[in-house]
């Protein structure tokens, strides 16, 4: 069926543009994307880290002058306000013939034009005992948890440490100064000391010899016993062998010496340069694939070589932006880099070395200086918020005739997603098979059919909504758990179920990667729970969404229910509250990436398991937290039990962040209305009841269990559901309508 709205809708070109890594020239094309969208690109992200560290402030941080917000740009507002889909995956390898970015653990991210900002990784491979015997400054977040152990231990009592830095660059000198300032300003600096190995002649060997003999004095004043002109041989756990044979002692090895490229690289077809970085032109662009570019320390210039400095990832940033965000017909932009650029070493303190050519000066100026410059750069990608701006490039496109879209789409039956795609999609997903279904996705049937064994309950539920992440793959896993969990608080074993997508509108092959993405969740989480996917409907609409109708089976005579609470039960919640306080900030680009890890992480854990144990350790009376939030899900409880309840507040776990937010007044839509619907009903104690009326996406389950098995539950509970917890118990009913009392 068709209507009269089809008028002549036609979609024009949109580039499938994937960014793979957060680097410096990456955050730059980010922000360049937020100032102007440009309407024929969809921009995605791959970020193994959705905090991305910037260099120049990194000795800064480790020397405790900076916070972690000060050095670190946060991806997820910056991604928001490009209109960009952020993807947190690492990226493993690259199908250059099926144009597709190949990640751990997560479904391939295609692509039709590339970009690498992915740094270098440290080479250890060559020297024996590297990789087991000493801490690698990058990854900078494994650097960082490392020397937390080593300065523990410090604390702890460990009597003295060795500290030896390979590498006398800018990296290991100020990396060796820093932490040596870091000690002594905590009261360590007696319990450490240093040495410096560095195969060149001198420290800082791409320096002017003015600043060499600056940091060689300072290093010499500091105590840091400095060795030229010796590689590293072997690494032993409590030694460094030299070349010349020399053992040099050494507790704690740290490794800042040339880093190389990663090494999946080899495997993808990229040219390559002799040590594994990927060639690229004067555009930056791969010099075997015109459809791939590069920026940082993972590219080898081809007009000339470049250290890898931050400088020049910083340079590349605004022409990489034009060449990947221009139109697709204009001409690509070259990079020259300077022959001669400022270069500002710290000391370890708040003194810096700063020099152009042969010019150079010192001091703690210098350290302001490179201060105010460090934090002006930080704050243009730090203090871009959404806004009103599309989330995660699922918005429609605008009506006007630039954007890729027309003003006008099909509607009714007319906005069903093309049967081809629908196949081709089904096609490469995996379904499995699942007893006692007649009729399903396989038969291609109008309507499925299952059969449903004697003395079985059939239990089904339904439940929708609008994507709360701009990854497909993984919101599909979400919204399953989350549709799953209503089988789950039943104890009903999930059987099968069947789909309801909405597509944003695009041209056919965004949908069909989209949908394909989609479905590869949905199916996996169904997987996961023994259930199979029989059918569904799929449609165009302004935005991702998303929802399930499930089906279950259990036993007649074992069904949980909201209405078995008995007075005196405990009750016990399997998961930390706060999602919609969170994602209500991650949409204001208020949310830190950690705590939208950490709502992430749980929101994808099943409530199978616990549902599961409940069940096997007696419990009668259970309900999974969601959009009422607990205080509304507990009173649905408590009306049907005809009882009242008590709740600690102290007890009930949290998400990171989510308190934070909320004492803010950050909160979900729907929270208002929920506090409304359920204050009256309760005995308010304290003001920090937010959270209680704080809707959940893929919540836990709220179980009541007799008082004497609430112990074994809980012990059942922790390894599929780490954060249980008791956090009340039933009351008898002590007036006209359920009553919640809270206690601190």
């Amino acid at each position: 069926m068709s209507s009269a709205l089809s008028l002549a809708t036609t979609v024009k070109p949109r580039l499938e543009l994937v960014l793979v890594g957060g680097g410096h020239a990456h955050v730059e094309v980010l922000r360049q994307a937020a100032m102007k969208r440009p309407a024929h690109v969809r921009l995605t992200v791959i970020a193994r880290d959705l905090e991305t560290p910037y260099s120049g402030m990194l000795p800064g941080l480790l020397a405790g002058h900076y916070s972690h917000g000060d050095a670190h740009i946060d991806l997820r507002p910056l991604c928001q306000a490009a209109g960009a889909r952020l993807y947190h995956a690492e990226a493993i390898g690259l199908d250059l013939i099926g144009q597709q970015v190949l990640c751990d653990r997560r479904p391939p991210v295609p692509f039709e034009r590339l970009s690498l900002d992915i740094g270098s990784r440290p080479d250890m491979a060559s020297v024996p005992g590297a990789a087991q015997h000493t801490l690698p400054v990058k990854p900078v977040d494994g650097f960082r948890r490392g020397w937390a152990a080593i300065e523990a231990g410090l604390r702890d009592g460990i009597e003295k440490r060795r500290i030896t830095v390979i590498g006398a660059g800018a990296g290991g000198v100020e990396l060796c100064l820093a932490l040596q300032h870091r000690l002594a300003q905590a009261g360590l600096g007696g319990k450490a000391s240093f040495a410096l190995v560095t195969k060149s002649a001198t420290v800082l060997p791409t320096h002017p010899p003015a600043v060499q003999r600056i940091f060689s004095a300072v290093l010499a004043e500091r105590g840091v016993a400095v060795t030229t002109g010796q590689s590293v041989k072997e690494v032993q756990a409590d030694a460094v062998v030299l070349d010349d044979g020399t053992t040099m002692p050494s507790d704690v090895t740290l490794w800042v010496v040339d880093a190389g490229a990663p090494a999946w690289l080899r495997d993808t077809g990229l040219a390559l340069d002799d040590r594994g970085f990927v060639k690229v032109n004067q555009y930056l662009q791969s010099t075997s694939h015109a459809d791939v570019f590069g920026a940082g320390d993972v590219i080898a210039f081809g007009p000339r070589p470049l250290a890898k400095a931050g400088v020049f990832a910083v340079r590349e940033g605004p022409v990489l932006a034009h060449n990947l965000l221009g139109s697709p017909d204009a001409a690509l932009q070259a990079y020259v880099p300077q022959r001669r650029f400022l270069t500002l070493v710290s000391t370890g303190n708040q003194h810096a070395v700063g020099a152009r050519g042969r010019l150079w000066v010192r001091g703690d100026w210098v350290w302001r200086w490179k201060n105010r410059i460090d934090r002006r750069w930080m704050r243009m990608y730090q203090a871009l918020r959404p806004g009103a701006m599309a989330m995660g490039g699922m918005a429609p496109a605008a009506a006007d005739g630039g954007d890729a879209m027309a003003a006008m789409r099909c509607a009714g039956c007319g906005a069903k997603i093309d049967g081809d795609i629908l196949r081709r999609a089904l096609h490469d997903v995996a379904i499995p098979p699942r007893e006692g279904v007649l009729l399903g996705v396989r038969e291609a049937e109008d309507a499925s059919a299952i059969a449903v064994p004697p003395g079985q309950a059939l239990v089904q539920s339904v439940d929708f909504f609008r994507a709360l992440i701009d990854d497909p793959w993984l919101f599909g896993r979400i919204a399953s758990l989350h549709c799953l969990s209503d089988l789950f608080a039943t104890g009903a074993a999930a059987h099968s179920a069947l789909m309801t997508a909405v597509l944003p509108h695009a041209p056919p092959r965004l949908q069909e990667n989209d949908l394909r993405a989609l479905l590869r969740g949905v199916v996996e989480e169904l997987k996961h729970a023994g259930a199979t996917l029989i059918g569904g409907h799929t449609g165009e609409g302004m935005e991702l969404s998303l929802g399930l109708t499930v089906n279950g089976l259990a036993p007649l005579a074992q069904l949980l229910r909201k209405g078995a609470l008995k007075a005196g039960d405990t009750l016990i919640l399997t998961k930390a509250l706060g999602t919609g306080a969170l994602f209500a900030a991650d949409m204001r680009g208020e949310a830190r990436a950690p705590w939208v890890i950490a709502a992430i992480d749980s929101m994808l854990r099943s409530n199978g398991p616990p549902g599961e144990a409940a069940r096997a350790a007696g419990a009668i009376a259970c309900t999974d937290i969601t959009g009422f939030g607990l205080a509304g899900h507990l009173l649905e409880m408590l009306r049907a039990s005809v009882l009242d309840a008590e709740l600690s507040l102290g007890a009930v776990p949290t998400l990171p962040g989510a308190a934070d937010l909320a004492a803010r007044g950050i909160e979900s839509t729907m929270a208002p209305a929920n506090r409304a619907a359920g204050e009256r009903f309760m005995a308010l104690a304290t003001t920090r009841a937010g959270l209680l009326f704080d809707p959940q996406t893929s919540g836990g389950l709220l179980i009541g269990i007799a008082a004497d098995k609430a112990d074994a539950l809980l012990a059942a509970l922790r390894p599929h559901a780490p954060d249980a917890a008791v956090i009340g118990r039933v009351l008898p009913r002590a007036g006209a309508g359920p009553r919640i009392a809270l206690v601190d």
